[in-house]
């Protein structure tokens, strides 16, 4: 909170006129909620000390499959991204417990596997499917709908996370996966649970990402949708090693990124220099985050 203060402060001092302007505030919204709904559903693994990183693939994938099956399904066909997160997220739980392959790895592996098929299935172009404007019609000036998409879904992440056992459950598998055991947690269940719930998160949020990023399907993958999300997490304060932290983090993460990323491009800094020093942001932050954590693994 105190960075994302001094961060707002500094910029607001350096570029008093630009970075306090109503369009500069609307665009640091939308790429918060851009960040948010990538990052909410990962939010609840990274406190098991797993990875989910298939959160772009579902996202790519999906979107061509709204647009295979938008004829024959109509508006309905949008609700297939969500089904996609739901179900790939049981499969990669099921696969990581019972195959004990690290979660990086194989999250990875299916994203690239999303990717692939993305670009079969599209014919290698990208392809624009319409009749989903609603999802970001303008409601309230410079507030960008899809924010108001994503109250509740932070809102119902939050709420599980700490205030039901299936919460408590993933902070004490993060914290010390053995002990929860021996405490009685069914731990294979809660993770594949776990992964449950962050596929079925990752599908809400890239339904209304869909849209909110032009309602189009990408062929090619942009390596910064992967990666800055997990800044957002990182900075935030969870660390990748689990037990603490959580997507009620990740909101000051994504909101800290959002600040620092806008107030960079209004430095007229080259594009090239302001990736630099996001990806220091991120070198800094993994640091800080894992002090006093050494010894432990991701799995």
């Amino acid at each position: 909170m105190l960075a994302l203060v001094g961060f707002v402060l500094v910029f607001s001092l350096l570029y008093p006129d630009r970075f306090l302007s109503g369009l500069n505030i609307s665009t640091i919204l939308r790429q918060f909620v851009t960040l948010m709904l990538f990052a909410l559903g990962p939010s609840l693994m990274v406190v098991t000390g797993a990875l989910d990183l298939t959160y772009v693939g579902i996202w790519m994938l999906g979107g061509v499959l709204v647009w295979l099956l938008k004829p024959v399904l109509g508006a309905a066909a949008i609700l297939v991204i969500l089904l996609l997160g739901l179900t790939s997220g049981f499969i990669v739980g099921v696969i990581q417990v019972k195959a004990k392959v690290p979660s990086f790895i194989l999250t990875l592996s299916l994203l690239v596997t999303y990717w692939g098929l993305t670009a079969r299935l599209s014919g290698g172009y990208p392809r624009s499917v319409r009749g989903y404007e609603f999802i970001t019609a303008p409601l309230i000036p410079l507030v960008p709908t899809p924010l108001l998409w994503a109250i509740p879904l932070i809102v119902a992440a939050v709420f599980i996370m700490t205030r039901t056992k299936v919460g408590i459950y993933l902070y004490a598998i993060g914290s010390n996966e053995e002990g929860a055991r021996l405490a009685g947690v069914d731990v294979d269940r809660y993770k594949i649970l776990g992964f449950t719930l962050s596929g079925a998160f990752t599908g809400f949020g890239a339904m209304i990402l869909f849209q909110h990023l032009g309602g189009a399907t990408p062929v090619e993958l942009n390596l910064n949708n992967v990666v800055w999300p997990l800044v957002a997490i990182v900075l935030g304060g969870t660390p990748l090693v689990g037990g603490s932290g959580g997507p009620q983090r990740t909101i000051l993460g994504a909101l800290t990124f959002a600040v620092v990323d806008r107030g960079l491009i209004l430095s007229l800094l080259r594009p090239e220099l302001v990736q630099l020093l996001l990806g220091l942001l991120l070198i800094i932050s993994i640091v800080v985050g894992s002090r006093g954590l050494r010894g432990v693994t991701v799995t």
